[in-house]
């Protein structure tokens, strides 16, 4: 098309335009105004949602609001994130102190796993349920199952466990740990690091999940969009 042709089609829309207004005017403003919305750029997405790996890798990384984090621990110790774990940290050692439990395999294992140092599986649990402040829980929970290694380590029957058993070994070294404050205190500080980190890991991990996996509407959500439609539909 020339530049005539342009401005000879511009020139006709501007005449119409004016006319229209015209009418408008003349009817009181009675005629209905048909506008048309200008296109607007289509995002297209990935059926799956989400975003890419690496974009969620990058995202899933940021400094700890360590003083954010520390001011909204009383509220962060009132959710799931700290009962769940502490619930099994209370259960493994209450099962341990029976008599003869701790002569089975499975006995052992939740003690290693849950109870004795470095505990990583109760912390990783408190990061993976909570949206803040998971290297804060790790640590309380670091904490907390060494304490009750150290309630194993001194209440438990450890007579049914050979001498060269890696769970008695370590329970009954925690144990005598408690006649001397400087070890005691050591050890407290190494349960306190490393479930720091593995509760940091924990919370890390829990983002980059969320960043690989598409935002879905909770059930709650569902129910009030499905009583606006019904709310909606009933006016018609």
């Amino acid at each position: 098309m020339s530049k005539l042709d342009n401005a000879t089609a511009r020139a006709e829309a501007r005449r119409r335009s004016r006319a229209a207004a015209r009418e408008r005017a003349e009817l009181g403003d009675e005629a209905p105004v048909v506008t048309t919305a200008a296109p607007q750029p289509t995002v297209i997405q990935a059926a799956s949602g989400g975003i890419g790996f690496r974009a969620a890798f990058r995202g899933s990384f940021g400094m700890a609001p360590i003083r954010d984090d520390l001011h909204h621990l009383p509220k962060i110790l009132s959710t799931r994130a700290f009962f769940v774990p502490f619930a099994v940290i209370i259960a493994t050692t209450v099962i341990a102190m029976q008599s003869g439990i701790l002569s089975s395999s499975w006995a052992q294992l939740a003690v290693q796993s849950i109870l004795l140092p470095p505990a990583f599986v109760v912390a990783f649990m408190a990061g993976m349920l909570t949206r803040r402040g998971s290297w804060l829980l790790g640590g309380v929970f670091g904490v907390i199952s060494y304490i009750g290694s150290l309630i194993v380590g001194s209440a438990a029957d450890l007579s049914v466990l050979d001498a060269t058993n890696p769970v008695a070994a370590m329970l009954t070294s925690n144990a005598t740990h408690l006649k001397d404050g400087g070890t005691i205190f050591g050890d407290f500080y190494g349960v306190a690091v490393s479930g720091i980190f593995a509760g940091a890991f924990a919370g890390w991990y829990g983002r980059f999940l969320r960043s690989m996996t598409p935002a879905r509407p909770s059930s709650r959500d569902l129910r009030r969009r499905d009583a606006a439609q019904r709310k909606g539909g009933g006016r018609r």
